[in-house]
Formats: C-alpha cells, sequence, structure tokens
C-alpha cells in the first residue's frame, strides 16, 4: 500500500496537495539522510567488528595477481636435440667417476661454452656488461633427479661472485646462442630433470648464469658448478670440530688476457685442462 507525503504543488503556498510516494522510495531517502547525518565511524573497540569505510571507492580493491606457488619439484621441459649434433666451440665433460667418488652417486652430463659477454640495459643501473656462461644439461642417469644449481665465480684473490638473476640478459643471450632453443635463468631452471632414454637424442636442459658483478682486474677465474651430483665426503675440520662436508663439484677454470679498461670476450678462453671435478 502506498505511503501518503504531504508535499507542496504548483499551487500558492496555502493550498496543499497529497502525492502518492511508494513505501521503498521513502526507505531509501531514509537510509540517504540516516548516512548523512550519523555519527563519523570509529575505531572499532575490542571484540568488535570493523564497520564499512563510506569513503571507500572500487579500485581500493585492487590488488597485484598473487604469485603462482613456487614447487620446487617441477618438472623442468626438455628440448630434444640430436645427440651428435655439433656445439661449435662448445666443451663436453666426461661423468665417469674418479677414484675418490663413492660407489653409487650419480652425475648429470654437461657441456658449456667458454665465458661470453654481453651489454645489456638494466633498470636503475643503465648499460652493464654482464658475464654469462651457456650450458647444458642432460639426465642419463635412468631416474628423475632434482637440479638445483649454484655457480660461483673466484678470481686470484679467492674473492667470491655468485651467480645473479638478470632478467634482461636472457632474451638477448637466446637470440645470440640459438633463438629456436629456451634458455633458464637463475631461478626458472631449479626443478626436476626427467631422465633422458631415446637413442641418438638428448633430451636436455638449457640453461645460463650471470654476473653483474666480477673482478675487471682478474687475469685468472674458475667457476665452481654444484648440483651436477649427488657425491659428497666428510673432511676433518680446520678447527678440529665436527668433520666437514664437501661436494662433487665441477671447477671450470678460464684465462684472461687484457688490461681491465678494454674488457672483451675474445679475451677469455678456456685454461688447460678447462675442467676438473673437486670437493668443494
Amino acid at each position: 500500500m502506498p505511503i501518503f507525503h504531504r508535499g507542496r504543488s504548483d499551487r500558492p503556498a496555502r493550498s496543499l496537495k497529497w502525492v502518492a510516494v511508494p513505501a521503498a522510495a521513502i526507505a531509501t531517502i531514509l537510509a540517504a539522510h540516516w548516512t548523512m547525518a550519523g555519527p563519523a565511524p570509529q575505531e572499532p573497540g575490542p571484540g568488535q567488528e570493523a564497520k564499512a569505510n563510506k569513503y571507500a571507492k572500487a579500485q581500493d580493491n585492487d590488488r597485484p595477481a598473487p604469485l603462482p606457488p613456487f614447487e620446487l619439484d617441477q618438472t623442468l621441459k626438455t628440448v630434444p636435440v640430436p645427440h651428435d649434433r655439433t656445439w661449435f666451440n662448445a666443451q663436453m665433460v666426461s661423468t665417469a667417476l674418479e677414484p675418490s667418488d663413492k660407489q653409487g652417486i650419480w652425475v648429470l652430463d654437461f657441456s658449456f661454452y667458454p665465458v661470453r659477454i654481453v651489454t645489456v640495459e638494466v633498470p636503475g643501473k643503465g648499460r652493464r656488461q654482464i658475464h654469462y656462461l651457456y650450458y647444458k644439461v642432460v639426465n642419463r642417469t635412468g631416474k628423475p633427479r632434482k637440479f638445483v644449481p649454484q655457480f660461483v665465480m673466484v678470481n686470484e684473490d679467492r674473492q667470491r661472485f655468485e651467480d645473479e638473476v638478470v632478467p634482461e640478459a636472457i632474451p638477448v643471450i637466446r637470440k645470440r646462442q640459438d633463438p629456436s632453443i629456451p634458455v633458464l635463468g637463475a631461478v626458472d631452471i631449479i626443478g626436476v630433470i626427467p631422465p633422458s632414454t631415446r637413442k641418438n637424442v638428448d633430451d636436455a636442459v638449457f640453461g645460463v648464469a650471470c654476473w653483474d658483478r666480477w673482478d675487471p682486474k682478474s687475469d685468472r677465474f674458475s667457476i665452481y658448478v654444484r648440483g651436477l651430483s649427488d657425491g659428497y665426503k666428510e673432511v676433518p675440520a680446520e678447527s678440529g670440530g665436527k668433520p666437514v662436508a664437501r661436494y662433487k663439484t665441477l671447477k671450470l677454470d678460464f684465462i684472461r688476457r687484457g688490461d681491465q679498461f678494454h674488457l672483451h670476450e675474445r679475451e677469455i678462453e678456456s685454461a688447460d685442462p678447462p675442467y676438473s671435478w673437486v670437493y668443494w
């Protein structure tokens, strides 16, 4: 039933007219009046729920998309390449066990190019010369293997430079090396490598380690690659305490011929021998 409201008409002021107004409209008008005339919102007390903010806007609720959950056990996507494919200037690493290794350990196949330099624009830093190591990993152990690689550059003074995340360098390096093959950086490379079992085919993972920080004055440096094997051994601690675990690590040795002012990758070459397995 409509509710009647006494409102003014277009007649003289003393002449009044009853106008029919729906109940829903009355409720809306009263609610709006109460919202404007009501007391200012207060902070909720103990045990009370917070009241809605009347000044809130729709865009206040905008939030960035949630980050995808990180799964250490994610399976890395492999790229099939011919086993006998020639990689110009690439160095293959032997996976044969050495006398100091324990029986039953596994070792992943690894090959790499000599350290190269690429110039990229890094936000907040400008144009930077990035040293990088482009490599290929193949799992021929017969079982899935977790791959969490670590790359550490060490100069003559035993200064250590960890590989860094430089996303701007990845597409530049891929275009230069082989645009048809996806290449993974320091974060994306972590995961499980499935076994490669097909004959004459390497189901490989291609990665790159990058350094924005390095020593331009060094004439010789090494890159230690850990994560290619589960081999380890315990050695006595120098302080005489508990034994220290050392892990089977690939050591890549390089020579830099030139000065610190005119750096060029042509001045970087592998030493002789180019690599060795150590416990580090």
